[in-house]
């Protein structure tokens, strides 16, 4: 976690007026913005290594940005998860499909009943039943359509400040880098799952605008047509999701989308 915050902050000082390659090799003492913060469970408990964990202690119960990034996570897993299955990818689609006592489903338990909004427990169980015990496409298929809807349906977008939504943006890519981070080293894929896993937060940080309202975009056009430009420049970091021999992404771009997308939302 060390060495992940060290190149966060380098990349967030070089938005500021360094170069990326003098901030990846920028020695920074650890510390922490107000800010920039990845979701971690609740007031109180302990911190720990893990998609969302060990950099703050945020409340899901009434932090916006925090909640919509931990629901983002989920939907992230989900969806590359079933992008793998349409592939044919079946052992490592069944990897990526989350239980209701998983750990990033069961920190919001309490936060949907202080929120007053159905959780999607029975949704969940559903569609990792589906795949894992090979129920077939049109069982698989249904299943995600109803659990997406029921995430939706959690996540209430149109009643969020745009702050929230666009911070929450930036919490799910710094939380792409990390896991980018561990899934290649100097060009090689190391750990499929996270790189894989990067590419569903990321591709979900990308969609997630799309879901404001039309009186919501028109409010906030500035910020969120800079946001859009930041995302859409991104490159290509996943040439496939089931990569064999090296790659040339570079977690550095994912970090540093992060910090200006936080810069935007701020200014």
């Amino acid at each position: 976690m060390y060495e992940k915050r060290k190149v966060w902050l380098a990349v967030g000082a070089a938005v500021l007026g360094s170069s990326a390659a003098q901030a990846n090799s920028t020695d920074l003492e650890p510390m922490q913005h107000h800010n920039m913060t990845i979701v971690a469970p609740f007031a109180g408990e302990g911190e720990g290594e893990g998609e969302g964990e060990g950099s703050g202690i945020v409340d899901l119960r009434v932090n916006d940005s925090a909640y919509l990034a931990r629901l983002g996570l989920i939907r992230g897993h989900l969806y590359v998860g079933k992008k793998l299955y349409d592939q044919g990818h079946l052992e490592m689609a069944k990897t990526h499909m989350k239980h209701p006592e998983d750990e990033l489903y069961a920190a919001l338990v309490p936060a949907f009943t202080a929120r007053r909004v159905t959780g999607f427990g029975e949704e969940l169980s559903a569609l990792a039943d589906a795949v894992i015990k090979e129920q077939g496409d049109d069982a698989v298929n249904t299943a995600y359509t109803h659990l997406v809807n029921a995430i939706t349906a959690a996540e209430q977008v149109e009643k969020k400040a745009v702050k929230d939504v666009l911070m929450s943006l930036s919490t799910m890519l710094l939380t792409a880098a990390e896991e980018y981070d561990i899934g290649v080293k100097s060009g090689n894929v190391v750990n499929v799952h996270e790189f894989q896993d990067a590419y569903g937060f990321t591709t979900i940080a990308k969609a997630r605008i799309g879901e404001l309202t039309e009186a919501q975009q028109d409010a906030h056009a500035a910020a969120l047509e800079e946001v859009e430009g930041i995302l859409a420049n991104l490159p290509e970091l996943w040439p496939t999701i089931t990569p064999a021999g090296t790659v040339e992404g570079d977690s550095s771009e994912l970090y540093g989308a992060a910090a200006r997308i936080e810069l935007a939302t701020l200014n």
